[in-house]
């Protein structure tokens, strides 16, 4: 299967490690990529109106030129490309003012696609487990959704939005144990950071905690913006609260890499900010 790579902003900046595990394990599953030509920025946190929608759009043009869906591994990305779709499908002002804004006549056609979701359910879970290599039995993770892989359900339909389960299941068929976690999909206060920071940690912390409460060995993420709270924040959360927490932050694309015999550096593991070396497997 091919797709259009819709890598973001983030995944060519502070998420190398997501780019490159994303790579590298599609390329073990028989997921063909071939990089947007020309993609812009989705538009961040600020896809709230046609115009914003517009830079979405233009990406999607661009995808249906080159007769692929888009594959997105960053939720944000993949949150903002599925609004524009689906504003232009429900037709009106919004898909009046985004065309006119790109300059095409764009009617939806193309299908916006999370990785997580591609790996899941057209994969499936089944072929992924025949595929690994160093089963990862014994070790201990929690699934951290966030707001934007699964919410809004209108726009994010691969999963449940209340009761998700495409990570909890990706990790027990990678062999991990998947702990039960009541802060999988809430907000990590990624957004508020610039504006709250007190809050932001806080909500980040309350998260982490629970994580390292329940023993779990690394939590596993699918945004750059949770991970980015989690793992880069992870540091000024300690000395702010004076805990010790000291838990790797893996992008679930790091985590299959693991279980399919990959090694650091093709992972980007040692561009984690916490150490991922307790994880490693023989």
């Amino acid at each position: 299967m091919n797709f259009a790579y819709y890598p973001g902003c983030y995944l060519h900046a502070s998420a190398r490690e997501y780019d490159m595990s994303t790579m590298a394990v599609c390329k073990v599953l028989g997921i063909g990529l071939s990089e947007l030509e020309d993609w812009n920025c989705c538009g961040a946190l600020e896809a709230s109106n046609p115009l914003t929608l517009s830079l979405s759009a233009r990406n999607l043009v661009i995808a249906k030129k080159e007769g692929l869906d888009v594959l997105v591994p960053c939720s944000i990305c993949f949150n903002n490309l599925s609004r524009a779709n689906s504003a232009i499908r429900e037709g009106g002002i919004a898909k009046t003012v985004i065309n006119e804004a790109i300059g095409e006549s764009y009617q939806g056609e193309v299908e916006v696609r999370h990785l997580l979701d591609v790996i899941v359910n057209d994969i499936g879970l089944e072929k992924l487990s025949k595929e690994v290599k160093v089963p990862l039995k014994g070790l201990k993770s929690v699934p951290y959704y966030g707001c934007l892989t699964i919410r809004p359900s209108k726009v994010s339909k691969f999963d449940d939005p209340d009761t998700p389960r495409s990570l909890d299941d990706m990790i027990k068929a990678l062999g991990a144990d998947c702990l039960p976690f009541k802060h999988k999909k809430d907000c990590c206060g990624g957004n508020l950071l610039m504006s709250s920071e007190e809050f932001s940690l806080k909500m980040t912390g309350d998260i982490l905690s629970e994580a390292k409460e329940l023993g779990a060995d690394c939590v596993t993420v699918a945004c750059p913006l949770c991970h980015a709270m989690l793992d880069y924040q992870q540091s000024k959360i300690e000395s702010k609260y004076d805990i010790a927490i000291d838990l790797p932050i893996l992008y679930f694309t790091q985590l299959i890499g693991l279980a399919l015999g990959l090694g650091e550096k093709e992972l980007g593991l040692d561009k984690n900010f916490v150490s991922t070396i307790k994880l490693r497997r023989e």
